[in-house]
């Protein structure tokens, strides 16, 4: 069955030139484009207009929606007006209202729901964004519907798109996979178009991460000795809270720098100068280790984790990463091996053309080539489809891909969005303003004129130092 173009709700497929017919779909949020020729002559008098939408169908499958954002017009013969059509995906009606909003303790998919319900009227829905994720506070400030979910997606890790039928997907990175996968015997490729290409630039198999601090799992005791005279002393240690301290196995009253008074205290305790001092009258008396400082303490997170096996195969290659966030030596080593799963072998790009429908961007493939010697998954960055033949009963696809460089550290951030709150932008200071319309009335009137009659006389009037009057004649 043939290619039909349906433009501003009625069929034009008669007026297109198949063979000018491009299709490219592009990664998750990237807008995707369709372009085509039409020839206005004889009885085809069709002329298209910016702003049509355009629905592309092939097999009654629609395979593109979305609207013409730019033509050309050229002159083929002395009959025949040629227009190049440039079209963008639905994903443009989502750029045409700014959004000034703040949402708190709710779910991504309710998010989603009301951004599409409140800020956009052309039938879209969000049937495919079912994440029940919660956000404790994400805020909006003058973005448009498609820049505020590109913002959610990021905050999560996720990633979206809107489908042909005006659908919101919003999904989970990598989670959706090709309707078919490739081998060398299963057909589904044109066999010598796939090319794949080993790149060793970007491997890291030695990471070492610095995360935040930890608390100790046990106190520790410092020890200082007292002279009569001195009342501030260092510490090793940064104590996470006050410490205890004694004064020759007496007990003192601890009090915090700069928060609490002198005079209720014995000693005060800096948490970020590191030091003791104490307080007027409570200076200890000489003697030594009199002074114990006890308790726990922070301590920085460092770890470092090879890749042994991918370290014998190319030598080591190592990569730091600083991430304050990270509170433990555990979710330190985790995300060390997120980025080893993702990087601890050489990457894969490639491409490869076929004749098969159902592919988009986004989606995973698994390329199993016993003759290659390799079995890769790899994600779908672009589908670009071509015509095949005059007639339009036949699509051609170029497909490119790349490893999924990113899949351990997806599933590394998504693991810790289940344990911690999303906040995006909690103190931006959002403001609606709404003008308003408003009628007022008024009358006047004034009292009749009096007349008078001449001859007039002036009053009195001042000049320079001198009064001038007149009087009645």
């Amino acid at each position: 069955m043939a290619l039909t173009i349906t433009i501003d709700g009625n069929d034009q497929t008669e007026s297109v030139v198949f063979k000018s017919f491009r299709k490219t779909d592009n990664l998750n949020a990237q807008v995707d484009t369709c372009e085509f020729r039409i020839r206005k002559y004889g009885s085809l008098t069709y002329v298209p207009a910016i702003g049509e939408e355009v629905v592309v169908e092939k097999d009654s499958t629609r395979i593109f929606g979305g609207a013409i954002a730019r033509l050309t017009e050229t002159v083929e013969a002395s009959k025949i007006l040629t227009y190049q059509v440039e079209c963008v995906d639905y994903s443009q009606y989502l750029k045409r209202q700014l959004v000034t909003e703040r949402y708190e303790n709710t779910t991504v998919a309710a998010i989603v729901a009301d951004l599409i319900g409140t800020y956009t009227s052309d039938g879209f829905t969000a049937a495919n964004a079912t994440s029940t994720l919660a956000i404790e506070s994400i805020s909006f400030n003058r973005l448009s519907v498609a820049d505020c979910l590109q913002k959610l997606a990021e905050a999560i890790s996720y990633v979206w798109y809107v489908d042909y039928d005006k659908d919101i997907h919003f999904y989970p990175r990598n989670s959706e996979h090709a309707p078919f996968d490739l081998s060398d015997t299963g057909g589904k490729h044109i066999y010598d178009s796939l090319e794949i290409v080993e790149d060793l630039s970007q491997v890291r198999n030695s990471i070492t991460v610095q995360g935040g601090e930890a608390v100790s799992g046990s106190a520790r005791t410092e020890y200082h000795s007292g002279d009569g005279t001195r009342a501030q002393f260092p510490l090793t240690n940064k104590f996470n809270e006050k410490p205890t301290i004694t004064v020759g196995g007496v007990a003192q009253t601890v009090g915090v720098e700069y928060l609490d008074d002198d005079a209720s205290f014995d000693v005060m305790w800096n948490f970020n100068e590191k030091y003791i001092r104490f307080t007027a009258g409570n200076v200890p008396a000489s003697g030594t280790n009199n002074i114990e400082i006890a308790g726990t303490y922070l301590y920085p997170i460092v770890v470092s984790v090879p890749a042994p096996a991918s370290q014998a195969v190319y030598g080591t290659y190592e990569f730091a990463i600083t991430d304050k966030s990270i509170g433990s030596q555990a979710e330190a080593i985790a995300r060390a091996q997120a980025e080893l799963t993702s990087y601890s072998a050489t990457l894969y790009e490639g491409r490869f053309r076929t004749y098969e429908d159902g592919l988009r961007s986004g989606q995973v493939i698994t390329i199993a080539s016993p003759q290659r010697g390799r079995t890769i998954e790899v994600l779908i960055q672009s589908v670009s489809a071509e015509m095949r033949d005059p007639l339009g009963e036949q699509l051609e696809y170029s497909v490119r891909f790349a490893t999924l460089r990113s899949i351990g550290i997806i599933a590394y951030l998504q693991g810790q969005l289940r344990s911690k709150e999303v906040i995006v932008d909690d103190e931006e200071v959002l403001l609606n303003y709404y003008p308003f319309e408003d009628d007022i009335g008024f009358t006047d009137s004034f009292a009749a004129p009096v007349a008078t009659s001449p001859p007039y006389r002036w009053g009195t009037a001042r000049w320079g130092f001198s009064t001038w009057s007149s009087t009645a004649p």
